[in-house]
């Protein structure tokens, strides 16, 4: 097991200027050229408004997807 001080160091710089956003719902799409594009949106009263989209490669997906499941110790089946 590699030691404390041997793992790379990954820094963060956040930008306090971006707002917090509240979500709803996670819409993905798979795009032909093997993007995936990413849609967060909010339900109100008026319908549901976009609050943040993205496009992001299958590898970082999955792994940020990893992440999401990990920390709501939610971890669905596979469809077929």
């Amino acid at each position: 097991m590699p030691k404390e001080k041997d793992k790379p160091t990954i820094r963060i710089h956040s930008n306090e200027e971006l707002p917090i956003l509240f979500v709803d719902n996670l819409v993905v799409t798979e795009r032909n050229d093997g993007m995936y594009f990413v849609r967060f949106l909010t339900v109100l009263p008026e319908g549901l408004k976009e609050q943040s989209r993205m496009i992001i490669p299958k590898n970082s997906l999955v792994r940020m997807l990893d992440v999401l499941c990990k920390q709501c110790g939610h971890f669905p089946a596979k469809q077929e």
